[in-house]
């Protein structure tokens, strides 16, 4: 009896670790399969040799940002910069940051003086004052074109900025461009009609005379004060009221550069365009297309 009853309790001894086996296995299977129904796809996994040379080519590409969109009410493109356009440096530094440094560094800089940010177009560099983040949607370089833009920037000299000036290029449908330089001139302020001769703004010539014959001939204190505030205007407005006749004589803004004078803002658009062409022109000629030879047409024996 005692072996049997023995006998009979290590079976169900057994019996109950068996099914306690089964159903920690069964356990360890569902929590398997929880784990994989709530674990969140992880992107960019790679054997160590290919993450190591993802890693390489993220870092060669993340040396420069690129302007990828730009939106349609923006200080990008006020400053007429395009898509695919290469942010290389910062005030003549290379900036080989990430996208959110140098958003910080834009919106924190002085409005007044602004950024000097050094640009890279098809192998062409050129400079624009930014006074405040571009409003753009920016990207990191691809590798190839990073490595283009440092081998031009290597050659290329940068000043501090408070030596350059802003000038504005408009060209027209026939690439005639004109140079407008942002800065006041005193001539405005201090003898408009010279300045209006000066610049061939023949319309508001004639209305500035008109006013001051006008005046003159009341009483020469409305004269004089009629003076003072064509003064003041032209002091405020001298840019609006160049760029808006150029622009009714069929010129747009072209261009925004950054440089020290005229001729070296000529010289920065003949790089970009060869065949623009510049009144007073202060680089030369520009490219010509050649004339097609005309065939003389051949006339059949008789």
């Amino acid at each position: 009896m005692a072996e049997q009853e023995l006998a009979e309790n290590t079976d169900e001894m057994a019996a109950a670790m068996a099914a306690a086996a089964v159903a920690a296995e069964i356990d360890d299977i569902s929590r398997n399969r929880e784990g994989e129904m709530y674990r969140q796809p992880t992107y960019g996994e790679t054997d160590p040799g290919q993450g190591s040379a993802e890693a390489a080519e993220d870092d060669a590409a993340s040396a420069y940002l690129t302007i990828k969109e730009l939106r349609s009410i923006s200080r990008a493109r006020s400053l007429r910069l395009l898509a695919d356009d290469v942010i290389v440096a910062i005030d003549g530094v290379p900036f080989d940051k990430d996208i959110e440094t140098f958003l910080d560094i834009m919106f924190e800089c002085d409005p007044e003086n602004g950024k000097l940010l050094t640009i890279w177009r098809n192998g062409v560099l050129f400079n624009v004052i930014a006074r405040g983040p571009l409003g753009c949607i920016l990207e990191h370089t691809k590798p190839e074109v990073a490595e283009k833009a440092t081998e031009d920037f290597a050659g290329f000299t940068v000043d501090p900025i408070e030596t350059y000036v802003t000038f504005e290029v408009l060209r027209d449908i026939y690439r005639s461009c004109m140079v407008l330089d942002t800065r006041l001139s005193p001539m405005a302020m201090i003898f408009p009609p010279l300045w209006l001769m000066q610049h061939r703004l023949w319309e508001v010539l004639i209305a500035v005379f008109l006013i001051y014959g006008t005046t003159l001939a009341v009483h020469w204190v409305l004269f004089i004060i009629a003076y003072i505030i064509l003064s003041i205007y032209f002091r405020k407005a001298h840019l609006v009221i160049r760029r808006s006749f150029a622009m009714m004589r069929g010129r747009h803004i072209w261009m925004v550069i950054a440089e020290k004078s005229e001729l070296e803002t000529q010289r920065v658009c003949r790089r970009i365009d060869p065949k623009c062409i510049f009144t007073p022109d202060l680089v030369g000629p520009p490219v010509t297309d050649e004339k097609p030879k005309k065939k003389r047409r051949r006339r059949g024996k008789t």
